[in-house]
């Protein structure tokens, strides 16, 4: 099916350098911002922190930064760009987990959705902590910085109207650079999903 400007989107990925990515590591201004997020404090995998998320994770050394661009239907009203925004994102989601392989952990757009319901609002401990999924937001890295100066990809936001399209921003960190790469020559073979905002958001099977 040929597609078109209204209905789909593209995934762009591209192998930088953990040394890259760090250039535009900035936590306390970028977690700073969560705090006027309706989700801060709600999720295990959202701000504040009593210690860096980005420290706990596992050795890394190279990262495949996805982007994934969302054209936006014309006309859109600011609920129906939500809803296409909340769609695209978890298809990137869903993406990513499925990207997933043995030294390559993803991280996810926006708060993680391993479970129905997080148990941090009850003062309970994450209950799957090998499924929670941070974002790269809430680990502190500046995502505009990264998809501009590191995917070539700009964040659209017009001072009126709606954007004609919407970038979601997720990543693969690696442990090395040759499971970086073996990745990258496999990419073509991925099946990734199809992006319509129309539809409602799917579920992707990991490969076994």
């Amino acid at each position: 099916m040929e597609a078109t400007k209204s209905m789909t989107g593209t995934v762009h990925t591209v192998i930088v350098s953990k040394a890259d990515m760090m250039r535009y590591y900035d936590p306390e201004r970028i977690q700073g911002y969560c705090r006027t997020c309706e989700k801060y404090g709600q999720f295990w995998s959202c701000p504040p922190f009593e210690n860096s998320p980005l420290e706990q994770l596992p050795p890394w050394t190279h990262a495949i930064l996805v982007t994934q661009k969302t054209w936006v239907e014309p006309g859109s009203t600011k609920e129906r760009l939500i809803e296409q925004f909340l769609a695209a994102r978890q298809i990137l989601v869903n993406t990513l987990k499925h990207w997933e392989r043995d030294g390559c952990l993803s991280v996810i757009a926006g708060h993680c959705s391993g479970c129905s319901k997080c148990t941090r609002p009850r003062g309970i401990a994450c209950q799957v902590p090998s499924k929670m999924r941070y974002s790269l937001e809430a680990l502190g890295f500046d995502v505009t910085a990264l998809a501009e100066k590191l995917a070539g990809q700009s964040l659209h936001w017009p001072k009126s109207g709606v954007p004609d399209y919407l970038l979601t921003v997720g990543a693969l960190l690696c442990r090395d650079q040759a499971l970086a790469l073996a990745w990258k020559q496999n990419e073509s073979a991925m099946q990734t999903a199809p992006i319509h905002p129309q539809h409602h958001p799917i579920t992707i099977q990991r490969r076994t």
